[in-house]
């Protein structure tokens, strides 16, 4: 069930102002309702529903237990060896060992806190968090980790929160439970995502998730920024008859739209006879473009849209293959686009020149995530947000898809004891809820509020397109084969070669594939 950012964002003022929502506690059957009207014109008996109640608060289905101050411990991961937690509140006036310097805005942090003290409450519990450090994202200390804990059922953690490839590698040698065992967990709830739960969902079993929870894979939700001052003074308003935005809404925002508006911007600012992070282009990114434009496209590497609900390849197709040159003409023009990959031996992090760039006013488009805004708070022009390019007119929906290697999911270890099914049902539904009602939306709100114009066009690109659309391609999530590096690979291959690279890892892809299929049948 969706809801306007504008009630989310009020009911975070009731939250920060007058403490946790009471509502938040009822039981549904519980919800009567009035039919009163709320300061958004909507009447509660419209919201009221499955997992809402009478005024439109997410609500949790609960068993009615209490756990006796039990502590529910959190098992989470990051590549580098401080940690801001998307999951605690960060107390920086006393940090720890792992507390980054980097701080996390203060109302996305009290929003943390505000939900685990209603949890806690609600459920009597404490909730804890246990980190480790790996600079690796796959195959991590932490796979490691709970798969020997696992084998003597001694682990101190009950939900594990490793990065989308390992949930994969944690999922294919039996690690996480099917979350579908867990009883009476709401999985269907609008605080997952479903999108991305329909995709990763294999024949009846779901062994990971993604949702209102984290904030890590909100960060990791693909969308492209553009310099709305730009784009206005050169004329693209008229020639397009319309902003980006109403591009968007009309369903003409393609590739070949985005191709044709970078192609307009190239300058050498600086007289050195090379287009780079000094100059002015049309396009700044990174090789995970590949990724998200591929996504975006409404292609996929592997699909579980199946009769019976095992994953297939599908990364090589008559449209996929159109979609692949297109995205080749705009990574390999030097001319026009910019990739942060090329300035590793510059700086560490060479997406900071590029972004840069683009605060001072260079590039017409900057290819990140939805909460780039929050990194441009000293731009002058003025910009805006909106989805991934579709791959033609005729696609319906804008896809936005959830970078594996950045992202976090949601699973519970196999080491948990069948004592404690209920416990952790009962965990993850108040927390789901409570996210949905206190986190998500303090985290939108920050995102807008770094926003140069808080317009309700970048309100609807966010609510309307960018989230509904987010999810990740069960391929590239499961690296059957390594067909996850094919995309990137493809940036430095020539034109019209996608059929001859793919088919040098089809097999190889196929044979993992079917293992992690006979893996899920019980056949190994």
């Amino acid at each position: 069930m969706k809801r306007s950012l504008r009630i989310l964002c009020l009911c975070l003022a009731v939250l920060l102002c007058g403490g946790i929502l009471a509502s938040c506690t009822k039981e549904p059957e519980a919800n009567a309702t009035s039919g009163s009207a709320d300061p958004s014109g909507t009447t509660s008996e419209s919201l009221a529903g499955e997992f809402t109640d009478e005024d439109g608060n997410y609500i949790a289905s609960l068993s009615g237990n209490t756990y006796n101050g039990q502590t529910i411990t959190f098992l989470v991961c990051s590549v580098n060896e401080t940690y801001n937690s998307e999951l605690m509140y960060n107390d920086y006036a006393n940090p720890g060992p792992t507390t980054s310097n980097e701080q996390i805005p203060e109302v996305v942090n009290k929003a943390y806190r505000d939900r685990n003290a209603w949890v806690e409450e609600q459920l009597d519990i404490v909730i804890a968090e246990e980190f480790v450090h790996d600079p690796r994202r796959t195959n991590s200390k932490m796979v490691q980790r709970i798969t020997e804990d696992n084998l003597v059922f001694m682990a101190t953690y009950q939900v594990v929160v490793p990065c989308l490839y390992d949930g994969a590698n944690l999922a294919k040698v039996g690690a996480l439970m099917n979350l579908y065992d867990l009883p009476d967990i709401q999985l269907t709830a609008p605080w997952w995502d479903q999108v991305f739960q329909e995709e990763m969902t294999i024949a009846g079993q779901l062994y990971f998730t993604i949702g209102d929870i984290g904030t890590i894979n909100k960060s990791a939700a693909a969308a492209l920024t553009f310099n709305k001052s730009m784009y206005n003074a050169n004329g693209l308003q008229e020639k397009y008859g319309g902003s980006i935005y109403d591009l968007v809404r009309d369903g003409k925002w393609t590739i070949d739209l985005a191709l044709e508006m970078t192609k307009m911007f190239s300058e050498d600012k600086n007289g050195d006879s090379v287009i780079d992070y000094n100059d002015v282009v049309g396009w700044s990114g990174q090789l995970d473009d590949m990724w998200s434009l591929f996504y975006g496209s409404g292609s996929k590497l592997a699909s579980t849209d199946t009769s019976d609900g095992y994953p297939v390849l599908t990364a090589y197709t008559e449209r996929s293959a159109a979609v692949m040159d297109k995205m080749q003409s705009l990574v390999q023009d030097k001319q026009h686009y910019l990739s942060a990959n090329d300035y590793f031996n510059v700086v560490q992090w060479p997406s900071v020149l590029l972004r840069d760039n683009f605060i001072a006013g260079q590039s017409l488009f900057y290819n990140g995530s939805m909460t780039t805004p929050m990194e441009l708070g000293n731009m002058d022009d003025e910009f805006g947000l909106v989805p991934i390019p579709k791959g033609d007119e005729e696609q319906e929906t804008y896809y936005s898809l959830v970078n594996p290697w950045v992202s976090t999911c949601f699973g519970v270890p196999t080491s948990l004891g069948e004592n404690d099914y209920v416990m952790i049902s009962d965990f993850l539904n108040a927390m789901g809820a409570a996210s949905a009602n206190i986190v998500a939306p303090a985290y939108i709100e920050q995102c807008l509020e770094e926003m140069k114009s808080r317009d309700d066009d970048t309100i609807e690109m966010i609510e309307e397109y960018i989230l509904p659309g987010r999810g990740c391609d069960i391929g590239m999530v499961f690296a059957w084969g390594g067909l996850d590096t094919l995309l990137h690979d493809m940036a430095s291959k020539p034109a019209g070669t996608f059929s001859s690279q793919y088919e040098a890892k089809q097999s190889a892809a196929q044979s993992a594939l079917d293992e992690t299929v006979a893996f899920f049948k019980g056949e190994q």
